[in-house]
């Protein structure tokens, strides 16, 4: 068991982080709207808009990626 978590706990850090800042940073916890489409729409811009800004604290960072 220890094994195991200490294997999936570097892949599931890296995951809940990126969770935690849409929930916190920009109020990605609940979703209204009517319609499959605009929920998918609404995700896709928020996905979208996390990348931007961590693309760009990446490079004022000079960050190293992950490969």
């Amino acid at each position: 068991d220890k094994m195991f978590n200490k294997i999936i706990s570097k892949i599931r850090v890296r995951i809940e982080h990126v969770f935690g800042f849409v929930e916190n940073s920009m109020h990605g916890s609940s979703l209204r709207s009517i319609g499959f489409d605009r929920a998918v729409l609404n995700t896709d811009l928020t996905n979208l808009t996390y990348n931007l800004l961590r693309y760009e604290q990446v490079k004022r960072l000079n960050l190293k990626t992950w490969r």
